[in-house]
């Protein structure tokens, strides 16, 4: 391609023009008309525009995104809030305030069902070939000379907001001497209702359950359950009675099992073969444990199927052992 050049003089500093420009003073270059097309404007660097475009954009995307993490974050609080409140007031929630550190059999919630929870529970039928009690039960007959009517007693305070009740069920004998078995009766509501006129003492009240443990011609067994309410615990304690039916008197502990050194042993050995490691009873001397066995307010024995049950209530709760096949 062939390329024409003009040459002339500038008007302004008389130097050669090249295509009208001045090699000069550059006369021509900015002599066209303002507003025109083709004049040359000062250099504007495009690349830096599209860099500040860049870092605004950049910007409002890391914003977007700590706007959304934010709104995430307090809805996630909420949610975690409202849960927390729902599953708080559910019935049951938090931590069991009930410490009651009983060993035994002393279960002092047997006013919740024990089947509650376990498809699979079987009541206890206590016979003579178990290894040993297992749990304080009613082992009654319908083939004797007498039978066995169940009185309740059930108390509550006239204010309704007041939590404080007493409850109590216990046996009632039936049988043709009508004095005997009266004055048995008396001795076992005596027994059973022994904390209706201090169960308000308690922050919720007492409970007291008799269960008939062994019944024969020749004797009858009731034991007797008794829980104290506190707010944050429940204080258990086993008593019984054992009847001579020929006369209706109580037959004594002594009668039942004399209390020596050689019974204490006996406990031991039973104890931990039943119910493990019991502390308290394995923190006692042979005499402690031997003075514990013959009080008159702490110990404990009565029949069942199984044998003699021998033991006693301390402070945390209460412990007995199974004296196989004695004086049955």
């Amino acid at each position: 391609m062939d390329e024409q050049r003009e040459f002339s003089f500038c008007p302004k500093c008389g130097a050669v023009m090249q295509n009208g420009v001045c090699q000069s003073c550059g006369y021509g270059s900015w002599s066209k008309a303002a507003g025109s097309e083709d004049v040359i404007r000062p250099f504007e660097p495009q690349n830096g525009r599209n860099k500040h475009g860049v870092l605004v954009g950049v910007g409002v995307t890391v914003g977007i995104v700590f706007l959304v993490v934010f709104i995430l974050f307090t809805v996630l609080c909420v949610l975690t809030f409202f849960q927390r409140l729902q599953v708080r007031n559910m019935p049951g929630y938090g931590k069991d305030t009930y410490d009651d550190g009983y060993f035994g059999y002393g279960d002092p919630y047997d006013f919740f069902d024990d089947s509650y929870g376990d498809d699979e529970y079987e009541e206890y039928v206590p016979d003579k070939s178990d290894d040993y009690y297992e749990e304080i039960t009613d082992a009654t007959s319908l083939d004797l000379s007498y039978g066995i009517l169940w009185q309740s007693v059930s108390l509550h305070p006239a204010d309704t907001d007041d939590t404080c009740s007493y409850d109590c069920v216990y046996p009632v004998l039936k049988g043709e001497d009508e004095e005997k078995f009266a004055s048995m009766n008396q001795k076992i509501e005596e027994a059973a209702c022994k904390y209706k006129a201090s169960y308000e003492t308690y922050a919720m009240g007492a409970s007291s359950y008799g269960y008939v443990t062994y019944m024969d011609e020749e004797k009858i067994s009731i034991a007797f359950k008794h829980s104290l309410y506190e707010k944050k615990s429940t204080h258990p304690r086993v008593e019984a009675v054992t009847f001579r039916l020929d006369t209706g008197e109580v037959i004594s502990h002594e009668e039942m099992k004399p209390v020596n050194l050689e019974l204490v042993w006996q406990f031991r050995a039973r104890n931990t073969y039943q119910n493990g490691t019991v502390d308290f009873v394995d923190d006692l001397s042979d005499e402690e444990l031997e003075a514990y066995l013959k009080s008159d307010t702490d110990s404990v024995m009565f029949y069942t199927p199984v044998g003699l049950e021998i033991g006693f209530n301390y402070d945390e709760g209460w412990v007995t052992v199974t004296l196989k096949d004695e004086g049955l």
